[in-house]
């Protein structure tokens, strides 16, 4: 294994498609041992049962962040030996590839898997399957019902007998290969690991998943492949005299083409103004880029293609945006576990999934739609609707705010806090209320007396409300004293910044309610908005403040910091 490849999956972390297992464990007193072969037997036959029940994917055994746990401890024959236990782990038998590594002069296991037609059960009866970063446990029933539904997957994986590689656009591949960091002959990464050819007689044939990612000609395999793009004037779509469509087009091309061109288009067509933001000027869009974008993407990824009558479309209205996929929800997937912001554990084609994960499309399979929730509320947007209408998903989103700007961004005070989407509309509820509220009030937000009594509690134990009285239910607000000048969600950075100007990951202490998997992901997002510009390799990058960073911090009046932010962007406006 390549030093710079290394680097890269330490940069990813565990995910839905990859998972590091270490041969060692630390002990209370920083001890290092080897982990017993049948917990290493467990862990890798989970993750690869796991990931065959979903997506594929790979599991690298001998890894970890320390140098001295790095490699296998296991002699030839005890490798082989446990290569034959793995092997007779499951029920039916599951078909992976095993490769021998090296990295820093140690050994290490790579082990890939295929995602799997049907379901795999390990020898002890249990059945798990990969939910982003976690091997997820399914009871019976819930087994029962996804082996059901996997006749839903088998559209993406038929095999085209007509086709060839000469059907592929190869400099999207080319790009796509280069995006998820692989080297290597371009056929057989199509074969294994991502399942997208099969072979004939010796003859290399695409499935439909190959044909619909990277095909030169879409049409020839689907009749409606790509996205139809209508806009309507005002709320409502009108027949006859009142026809109000002013713009339609129609989009078709290879999905890794398809997704940015849609991406253009919308781009153009979202409307923007500029308002007063984290102590500057910006531009905010009715719909910010990443909820469309992700939910675009979402949705062609999802979509029933056995359905060929019917394409994914976007309708654009004066107050909504609509995106209907065809296919209505398959069975695992309930409409309520949507609405209430759960993880969705399912995937209608986890082929053409785990090729967009892969080029950096898509999230870990899971978070697509929970992160659209979270930013549709972060940006004080009413939360998405989800509606299945005949054969359609519908998702709509809403650009009318829940919340104007100034009360944005007073919340800003607590955005160091873990709140759930109810606590922050209590503290707006008592905002404008003389700073406090009663359990009454709490109740109105859809809670009962017990569930208000529970979650005022956590305000309380957080310190960010206090009771009039002692063992009243009436509660104030307190003042948040001693933020100073931080970045938004990121005051545990402040002091290496304030320190010596960087940060690494590995020093950083994280709050309890952060996982290092979150706090990685905050770090990059902070760096493509040009807040941090990381230097070195793996464990040793700096994450270095640039300028951005800087003003934020040194401006100790809030009222300069704006005054210069509104001249500058007078000058660019002139």
């Amino acid at each position: 294994m390549k030093e710079e490849e290394w680097n890269q999956l330490l940069q990813r972390g565990n995910g839905q498609f990859f998972q590091m297992v270490s041969c060692f464990r630390k002990g209370p007193k920083g001890k290092i041992y080897p982990r017993s072969r049948k917990d290493l037997l467990r862990t890798v036959a989970e993750s690869l049962g796991a990931m065959a029940n979903a997506g594929g994917g790979t599991v690298l055994m001998g890894v970890d962040t320390g140098e001295e746990t790095l490699g296998v401890y296991f002699s030839e024959p005890e490798r082989r030996l446990f290569q034959g236990l793995l092997r007779g782990a499951f029920e039916p038998s599951l078909d992976f590839q095993i490769v021998s590594e090296e990295l820093l002069g140690k050994t290490l296991l790579r082990f890939r898997v295929p995602a799997s037609p049907v379901l795999h059960f390990l020898k002890n009866g249990r059945c798990f399957l990969r939910v982003a970063f976690q091997n997820v446990p399914l009871s019976r029933d819930k087994a029962a019902a996804l082996r059901e539904e996997r006749a839903e997957t088998r559209h993406e994986r038929e095999i085209l007998p007509y086709s060839s590689l000469e059907d592929l656009d190869q400099d999207l591949l080319d790009e796509f290969i280069s995006r998820a960091g692989l080297s290597g002959n371009t056929e057989e990464i199509l074969h294994r690991p991502y399942g997208l050819v099969e072979y004939l007689n010796g003859k290399p044939l695409l499935t439909r998943a190959a044909a619909y990612l990277f095909g030169r000609d879409p049409l020839r395999w689907h009749p409606r492949p790509g996205i139809e793009f209508v806009r309507f004037e005002g709320t409502e779509a009108r027949r006859g005299e009142g026809y109000n469509v002013v713009e339609r087009v129609r989009l078709e091309a290879p999905l890794l083409k398809l997704i940015r061109e849609v991406e253009a288009l919308l781009g153009e067509r979202v409307k923007e103004r500029i308002l007063r933001r984290d102590l500057f000027f910006r531009e905010k869009f009715e719909y910010p880029a990443f909820i469309w974008k992700e939910a675009l993407v979402n949705a062609l990824a999802h979509r029933d293609y056995s359905l060929e009558g019917s394409a994914v479309s976007v309708w654009m209205f004066d107050d909504r945006l609509e995106i209907r996929s065809p296919g209505r929800l398959p069975h695992p997937v309930r409409g309520e576990q949507i609405q209430r912001h759960q993880r969705v554990h399912y995937s209608r084609n986890p082929l053409i999934s785990r090729v967009l994960t892969d080029a950096g499309y898509m999230r870990s399979l899971g978070e697509g739609i929970l992160r659209i929730f979270q930013e549709m509320e972060r940006h004080g947007l009413n939360p998405p609707e989800w509606r299945e209408e005949g054969d359609f998903c519908c998702l709509v989103l809403r650009n009318t705010p829940v919340l104007d700007d100034s009360t944005l961004e007073w919340l800003k005070q607590f955005s160091f806090y873990p709140l759930s989407p109810r606590q922050k509309r209590i503290l707006t509820y008592a905002r404008v209320h003389g700073g406090i509220f009663s359990s009454s009030d709490y109740q109105k937000f859809g809670v009962d007396r017990d569930g208000a009594y529970v979650e005022i509690k956590a305000l309380v134990r957080q310190g960010l409300v206090e009771p009039l009285k002692k063992h009243g239910k009436v509660y104030r607000v307190r003042e948040i004293r001693g933020a100073g000048a931080t970045l938004p969600g990121l005051i545990w950075v402040m002091e290496f910044l304030k320190e010596k100007g960087y940060f690494t990951f590995q020093e950083l202490k994280l709050p309890p309610s952060l996982s290092r998997e979150k706090a990685r992901v905050l770090i990059r997002d902070l760096v493509s908005e040009g807040y941090f510009i990381p230097a070195g390799k793996g464990r040793t990058i700096r994450y270095q403040m640039t300028d951005k960073v800087r003003q934020f911090m040194e401006k100790k009046d809030p009222a300069e910091t704006l005054s210069s932010a509104s001249s500058e962007e007078g000058k660019d406006k002139i």
